[in-house]
């Protein structure tokens, strides 16, 4: 093989490999880091709640993760009633309404 093939074949490698690195890292870094897939069946009492935060639009499922005083997340689906209920509640008391 000559040197001059040898160094097109090195570069076309070398192309592929940054290539599949890149599209690689893409990929990763439009995952979201926190989705929910199993849901709260009954409401949560607000009492028990600190905040709440909407998981990523790439999620399969929209939903609202509460945070609970102990610390605990809870998901919860954002179209249930008494979640944009508490949602208005949580706005309002951080003034974001």
């Amino acid at each position: 093989m000559s040197s001059s093939r040898l160094t097109t074949l090195s570069a076309a490698l070398l192309l592929l490999i940054c290539a599949v690195a890149l599209t690689e890292g893409l990929r990763m870094g439009n995952n979201p880091k926190k989705c929910c897939f199993d849901f709260a069946k009954t409401r949560f009492p607000l009492k028990r709640l600190v905040s709440y935060k909407a998981t990523s639009p790439l999620c399969s499922n929209q939903a609202v993760i509460f945070r609970t005083y102990a610390g605990m997340q809870v998901c919860a689906r954002s179209s249930d009633p008494w979640v944009k209920e508490y949602i208005q509640y949580f706005d309002k008391k951080n003034g974001k309404q």
